[in-house]
């Protein structure tokens, strides 16, 4: 007989139940038939068991039952306006994952906050494209007064276009 650890003597009778329960797509076959001798070692009925078995049932539904009703709930939470103003304004940071806001799209998605999947992902969006225009724009500024050419130059390029026939 295969000893387990911890042995099956020691175990709770609810434990003992529970391997039997699983059966054998969780337990080995070995581990099942000393669960069963056991419980008929401590005087364990059968009608026990079931009461037993029926409790976990019923717990299980009630999780799903709530489950079920956190999920709708959560479908129609929204962000704060001023959490909304955080992620447009730190969105680029937020993408390349340098800083974080409560969950993250996936985890939204998967807990069914809808409106609040839809509002992250397009303020990501947008933050992000807005965050590329202004440094797009300062760059074409920044490069436009580069470019600017100071009033000696300015006289020296006259001369040179009368010069050329450019200008008259």
């Amino acid at each position: 007989m295969t000893e387990f650890t911890p042995p099956i003597s020691e175990r709770k009778t609810e434990e003992l139940i529970k391997i039997i329960y699983l059966g054998k797509d969780h337990w080995n076959e070995e581990v099942i038939k000393q669960s069963e001798r056991e419980l008929k070692k401590r005087n364990v009925s059968k009608k026990t068991q079931e009461k037993c078995i029926a409790k976990w049932e019923k717990e299980t539904d009630e999780y799903f039952t709530e489950l079920a009703s956190t999920l709708e709930q959560n479908k129609l939470e929204s962000c704060t306006k001023l959490r909304m103003l955080y992620i447009f304004a730190v969105a680029p940071f937020i993408l390349v994952g340098k800083w974080t806001v409560g969950k993250d799209l996936i985890e939204l998605y998967n807990e069914n906050f809808t409106l609040k999947f839809k509002q992250r992902f397009v303020l990501l969006l947008t933050g992000t494209l807005f965050w590329i225009g202004v440094f797009m724009y300062s760059s074409h500024l920044s490069e436009k007064e580069r470019l600017k050419l100071s009033p000696e130059d300015e006289i020296e390029l006259s001369n040179w276009r009368k010069k050329h026939g450019y200008e008259k």
